[in-house]
């Protein structure tokens, strides 16, 4: 493994400062109530509506199948366009 430039570096060093360790939201992507993948954000700085929305939409953009996004307790789905709260899931 090479070592990394100091551009590289920079990068790394910008991206991992994004992160906040102590709030994070976890994102769970859902295709009919079976969860299909889970991911956390770098940080808790958008609401849940932005997040889902975002989702959703990242999703579909990468070809991934999905009918509903929980962002840590809440439950999403796009309606009509529109990103909605449809439930709050039990962890």
């Amino acid at each position: 493994m090479s070592e990394l430039s100091s551009k590289e570096k920079a990068y790394n060093d910008w991206w991992m400062s994004r992160f906040d360790n102590n709030h994070y939201k976890t994102i769970t992507l859902y295709q009919h109530g079976k969860e299909v993948q889970t991911y956390t954000t770098a940080n808790a700085d958008y609401s849940d509506e932005e997040d889902a929305e975002d989702a959703l939409l990242t999703a579909k953009l990468m070809g991934v199948s999905v009918s509903s996004v929980s962002v840590d307790s809440t439950r999403f789905k796009a309606i009509n366009g529109q990103v909605r709260r449809i439930a709050n899931v039990n962890s």
